[in-house]
């Protein structure tokens, strides 16, 4: 059994060196104190309240129950039912664990039931074996067998009624009870829902975007973004189970399902057994609305269509690496589940896991998804043109063998789309022909708005996120630009079709994002000399050279020639404006598209991240997509080419982090059509799911429709 926690960690230095007398003082210090913090860390970490076996087990109880304590559940919506019992290691335990679990359900009604007469039929029986670590320091973990009972697939009646359900399980002389909150289903208004999603998408984000493309006139911003716009808003948080930091997969499965989870899951529960496609499966909305309401499916992502985001679905596994069966899963389902999603629209990249070298069966997916009924495109023309054939009934649209190009690649750096190798055919034919996520949008409402019953539609502006991972201002903030265009033609759309469709965009999660003032880079430019064969190091901050231990010289660089390259750092920082100095960037939108008509400006934001790897930066745009730090003996330093002129920034993260990770604020929900109303003050991300639920009317039997 995988353990919850990672294994102690060890420390193996990157490199030795060999320093002037000018450098040896300070790296004396600095071991003496990075000594001190592997002493504190090797210490037990008492103060860390960690589970004792495992996320989502209370604490002191011997069992653990999914659904989790607290949730709220929608009335007809599908779950798996879940008992888990821990006991010590090589214990004798009765067969089947049911004998040793007394569980009594208690209904809103105040009635007390078993499960067996409330859903019937046999559980599911599992058995596996776990390590329980009292923190991440535990070197001795203690050994327990898990014994589960799980009904699948079981639901809380509409006639159960509204109010608190609870259930008690009485086993080996501890009882443990958990409480749920059964929702009152409501009529439903909405015909559509649109969710969009800008992955990462911060509020500090967006205020930078507003600002390089409203631009800003005496201290007051020319306009909104087309998002605050719309008629209602919240703030939302994000955390999951597991973590206080989410990321993806749990936060769009939350949306998806109005249950929490953690970190990597998809549709379940994480119990602590290690069968990636066991684990305790949640309904996810679009299952429902197919199925019972007989809606149309549509998700759109710039991501790979398997990754967590647009995979949340229709996918139920524990691991959102499990990209090949996902891709599987979405037209043939999974163990247990009760109806395949089968969305009428797919639109993204992530063509590798459509070739049968990294099928889940050694078939080819492309086939597999015709047989299913699809017409299969791989350009934007394409896509358009089966979009608006009526003979179209589902599409499949992959344009890149892995995730799709960012906007500022696809619009400004098209050379960055000639890439043979991400042909999402496999053939060796670059990907150049790939559409905007406002295109794919409007493509996938034209075949989703033929259906009478209404559609669901997920838009995933991906590369928000997968820009701010790597400390891409630029490239998160023109994604973030196109996802706030794609908003404005939806609500277009629902405007000129009745007005019965509601319209969500908000993020999964943030990143730790702020802008603190601007740069001018032509005195930046003049202050700095370097290059990538001398480039900007760390150590030119104090040395004048570095030897590592293989006798390689890492000289500082100069600025002016003669310049130390301290000096030359402190001639980039004055570049910088603060308060008064800050002014005003210089971005402009002429054409009023929505975008910069250039992101090369001479006044630029001073902005950034709150964590981060070694890196340098310089406040520009990148002609490619940064990456910032490189693996030098499973520790990531400073990219040398990156950006050869910047600032050096110290890295924050564990040595072993790359690049930045999502951050705990919280993000903004904006909203308009039917059933926005509910969009106000501060929710958690599990009301996304209940507001949509309930503006399609979910638990209503089919009233009102």
């Amino acid at each position: 059994m995988r353990s919850p926690f990672p294994p102690p960690r060890t420390t193996t230095p990157a490199m030795s060196v060999t320093m002037g007398p000018v450098c040896r003082g300070l790296v004396a210090a600095a071991a003496v104190a990075f000594a001190v913090i592997v002493a504190a860390a090797v210490a037990p970490a008492l103060a860390l309240q960690k589970p004792e076996r495992h996320f989502g087990c209370p604490l002191g109880k011997n069992v653990c129950i999914y659904p989790v304590d607290t949730v709220a559940l929608q009335c007809e919506s599908l779950f798996d039912f879940q008992v888990e019992l821990h006991v010590l290691a090589n214990q004798s335990v009765a067969t089947p664990v049911t004998k040793e679990l007394a569980i009594t359900l208690t209904l809103p009604s105040g009635k007390a039931i078993t499960p067996a007469k409330l859903w019937g039929g046999t559980p599911e029986y599992r058995t596996w074996s776990l390590q329980a670590f009292k923190d991440m320091s535990d070197e001795n973990p203690t050994g327990y067998d898990a014994y589960a009972a799980t009904w699948r697939n079981v639901f809380v009646p509409r006639a159960a009624g509204k109010g608190s359900f609870t259930v008690r399980v009485h086993a080996r002389g501890v009882t443990t009870t958990v409480a749920y909150d059964i929702r009152e289903p409501t009529r439903r208004q909405a015909k559509n829902v649109v969710l969009l999603i800008g992955d990462g998408m911060s509020l500090p984000l967006m205020t930078a975007a507003r600002l390089v493309s409203r631009g800003m006139y005496q201290g007051k911003y020319k306009d909104t973004l087309h998002m605050q716009a719309l008629d209602h808003v919240a703030l939302m948080s994000t955390s999951g189970i597991d973590s206080i930091i989410t990321d993806s997969a749990n936060s769009a499965s939350t949306f998806m399902t109005g249950h929490k989870s953690s970190v990597s899951a998809l549709g379940v529960y994480a119990d602590s057994g290690d069968d990636v496609f066991a684990h305790p499966k949640q309904e996810l909305i679009t299952e429902y609305v197919k199925k019972r309401m007989g809606m149309s499916v549509g998700v759109v992502t710039t991501a790979e269509v398997q990754d967590a985001t647009p995979a949340s679905a229709w996918a139920h596994v524990r691991q959102r690496a499990e990209k090949a069966a996902i891709t599987a899963q979405a037209i043939n389902g999974c163990l247990n589940c009760v109806k395949a999603v089968v969305p009428d629209v797919l639109m993204g990249g992530g063509g590798m896991f459509f070739l049968p070298n990294n099928s889940v069966d050694g078939s080819n997916m492309y086939e597999n998804y015709t047989t299913k009924g699809y017409t299969v495109t791989h350009t934007k023309d394409q896509m358009i043109a089966a979009a608006k054939d009526p003979a179209t009934k589902r599409l499949l649209t992959i344009t890149h063998a892995a995730n799709m190009e960012v906007w500022l690649d696809r619009n400004r750096y098209k050379d960055n789309m000639d890439v043979p190798e991400n042909d999402p055919l496999g053939g060796g034919v670059a990907p150049t022909e790939q559409p905007n996520l406002d295109e794919m949008t409007m493509a996938a409402i034209d075949v989703l708005s033929r259906n009478d019953e209404g559609f669901f539609l997920l838009v995933e502006a991906a590369s928000i996120d997968k820009s701010a991972h790597p400390l891409d201002i630029p490239r998160a903030l023109s994604d973030l630009l196109e996802l706030d265009n794609t908003v404005a033609k939806v609500i277009a759309w629902a405007t000129a079709h009745g007005d019965n469709t509601l319209v969500m965009a908000t993020a999964d999660h943030a990143h730790g994002f702020d802008v603190f003032g601007t740069v001018d880079t032509h005195l930046w430019g003049d202050a700095v000399a370097a290059s990538p064969s001398k480039p900007v190091r760390d150590q030119d901050n104090y040395c004048a050279a570095v030897t590592d231990n293989e006798g390689r010289e890492f000289p500082s660089s100069f600025a002016a020639g003669n310049t130390s390259a301290r000096a030359a750092n402190v001639a980039r920082r004055g570049a910088i404006g603060t308060y008064a100095k800050a002014g005003y960037p210089d971005y402009a939108d002429s054409d009023g598209d929505g975008f910069p008509d250039t992101w090369d400006v001479r006044t630029t934001l001073a902005s950034g991240m709150n964590n981060f790897p070694d890196h340098t930066t310089s406040y520009t745009v990148s002609r490619s997509l940064k990456v910032p730090a490189t693996a030098v003996d499973e520790v990531f330093v400073n990219t040398d080419d990156d950006d050869p002129n910047g600032l050096f920034q110290s890295g924050n993260l564990p040595p072993s982090g790359s690049t930045g990770v999502h951050t705990l604020q919280d993000v903004g929900v904006f909203a308009s059509g039917p059933g926005s109303e509910r969009v106000r003050g501060i929710l958690d991300n599990t009301a996304v799911y209940h507001i949509m639920a309930s503006a399609l009317g979910l638990g209503m039997d089919g009233e009102d429709r």
